[in-house]
C-alpha cells in the first residue's frame, strides 16, 4: 500500500513538473481559471470526476459549463504530454491526477464516485 500512495504521488508530482514546462499559454490559461474553479468549486456547480476532467454539476450556470469545457480541454492536453512523457496512457495519468486532486480536495467539494453518482468530500 506504501507503493501505490508513493506511486501515485510521484505521478502527481511528475504531472505538475509537466504543468509547470508545458506551453506558456496553456499553463498561464490554467492559473487565471483557477480562482474560477474554486469558486465553483465551492459553491457546489462543479466537480470532479474519477477521470481527472471536471463535470458541470445540476446548478450549474452556462458560464459554469464552459469553464468546465476549457479546463478539460487544457487537463487533456495535460495528460497527453505527460502520457507521451512517460510512455504510458492518457487514462491512467488522468486517474492518478483524479486521487491527487480529491486527496487534496477542500471538504464540500463534490466528486463522481465509481457509479457515477455525485458524493460530498
Amino acid at each position: 500500500m506504501k507503493f501505490q500512495s508513493f506511486l501515485s504521488f510521484f505521478l502527481f508530482s511528475v504531472l505538475l513538473a509537466t504543468f509547470a514546462s508545458a506551453d506558456s499559454s496553456l499553463t498561464s490559461r490554467m492559473k487565471a481559471r483557477l480562482p474560477d474553479v474554486l469558486t465553483a468549486k465551492n459553491s457546489g456547480a462543479i466537480g470532479e470526476g474519477l477521470n481527472g476532467l471536471l463535470s458541470a454539476r445540476d446548478k450549474a450556470t452556462d458560464s459554469d459549463k464552459k469553464l468546465v469545457a476549457d479546463e478539460n480541454k487544457d487537463r487533456l492536453t495535460i495528460f497527453k504530454m505527460l502520457a507521451k512523457k512517460t510512455g504510458g496512457e492518457p487514462s491512467d495519468v488522468a486517474k492518478k491526477f483524479a486521487k491527487g486532486i480529491a486527496a487534496k480536495a477542500k471538504k464540500g467539494h463534490w466528486f463522481k464516485n465509481s457509479s457515477g453518482s455525485w458524493v460530498s468530500k
